[in-house]
């Protein structure tokens, strides 16, 4: 069952932006799947910490496409990435001193942050790009990097 359904109205018009938004909610739904199938403690916390390492990912993608391409509001967009991982934190923390898991209530959260967020703090970019006519020059490096990273995970010699 899906919590979170991808809209056409969630696209900013860069292909390889979308795919990343996308696998978000993949993952939102994987972590909603896990705690909806009385999945382990364990399993729960592994899809949990895989969605926070994939949007830190793409944070840190954003970053360098701000910076690239000289974004004028790049600062008040990573400040919402910093608060959105001061956010997650503090909900950790909180789990962990009580011993009370609030995993729908963390689920909850990310919807709503990262719905919000593309609607409407990613489509300030976009809008951006688009004046700047460079959208297809940012997909093309968001596709470049993925690559590269991939080849360089390939090439790695196990165990490093």
């Amino acid at each position: 069952m899906e919590l979170i359904k991808w809209k056409d109205s969630y696209s900013c018009g860069i292909d390889s932006i979308d795919e990343q938004h996308k696998v978000i909610f993949v993952l939102i739904n994987k972590v909603f799947d896990a705690i909806q199938g009385g999945k382990t403690h364990d399993v729960i916390k592994g899809v949990f910490i895989e969605l926070l390492e994939y949007a830190n990912y793409h944070f840190a993608l954003e970053s360098q496409l701000f910076e690239l391409y000289h974004y004028a509001d790049e600062q008040k967009h990573l400040d919402e990435h910093r608060w959105f991982i001061k956010k997650i934190q503090i909900m950790m923390i909180h789990d962990y001193l009580t011993g009370k898991e609030n995993l729908l209530e963390t689920l909850h959260f990310l919807v709503e942050w990262f719905t919000d967020h593309i609607l409407k703090t990613d489509m300030e970019y976009c809008k951006y790009f688009r004046f700047k006519e460079v959208l297809e020059e940012v997909d093309v490096f968001v596709r470049v990097r993925k690559f590269n990273e991939a080849y360089q995970k390939e090439m790695k010699p196990d165990g490093l």
